[in-house]
């Protein structure tokens, strides 16, 4: 399963999550309901299981599982080149990744890169991006998601970075709330292909 593949769906649920926001003690709600009518059953669930494992054990059916890889792949990534002022912007993302390794290199690449796609492709609903409130919380979702969940990077891991982030994402889209227009959402993806920029260790 590639980071592409991870990071795709990473997006469709940041996007439903910014777009359920509203909603969410109805789903909450509900799925504590689920979970309490599972906890009822659960008991008779695992015998269930374990029955029909049993039988595919005795039938041979069991599927095979996979082999862990010996060693990480390499990810080559290949992002766009910043404008000069956008490298000079991107700098403290630089010097807090200084001492990443290469995989989380790609996937914080992978992850802006494609947050960048995301926001400025003329498919995206025009719903969910409607204000900056919006573009933070895709942003929040899709690193939470893809970074730290996916790709085992716990907060505060590498020193500065966040703040480091927080100051160049302020400066393209600003702190105030405001619609999204396609000048904001140019200024949002030359952001993020910057910060990716910024992870890969380019220039100096």
């Amino acid at each position: 399963m590639s980071h592409d593949f991870l990071f795709r769906a990473a997006c469709v649920a940041a996007a439903v999550a910014v777009g359920a926001w509203p909603y969410r003690a109805e789903i909450r709600s509900a799925a504590e309901r689920a979970a309490e009518a599972l906890r009822a059953q659960w008991g008779l669930i695992g015998r269930l299981l374990v029955i029909g494992l049993l039988f595919a054990a005795a039938w041979g059916k069991l599927p095979a599982l996979p082999a862990l890889p010996a060693s990480v792949p390499s990810m080559p990534i290949t992002v766009e080149v910043p404008t000069v002022e956008m490298q000079a912007k991107v700098r403290e993302v630089q010097a807090a990744l200084a001492t990443a390794n290469p995989v989380d290199r790609a996937v914080w690449a992978s992850v802006w890169e494609k947050a960048a796609t995301v926001v400025t492709c003329p498919e995206s609903d025009p719903v969910i991006f409607t204000d900056t409130r919006s573009l933070r919380g895709f942003t929040v979702l899709s690193l939470d998601i893809a970074w730290r969940r996916l790709a085992g990077n716990p907060p505060g891991k590498y020193v500065g970075l966040r703040e480091a982030v927080e100051k160049v994402m302020g400066e393209a889209i600003g702190l105030e709330v405001k619609p999204v227009t396609p000048e904001l959402r140019k200024a949002y993806s030359e952001a993020c292909r910057a910060i990716a920029w910024a992870g890969v260790g380019k220039g100096g």
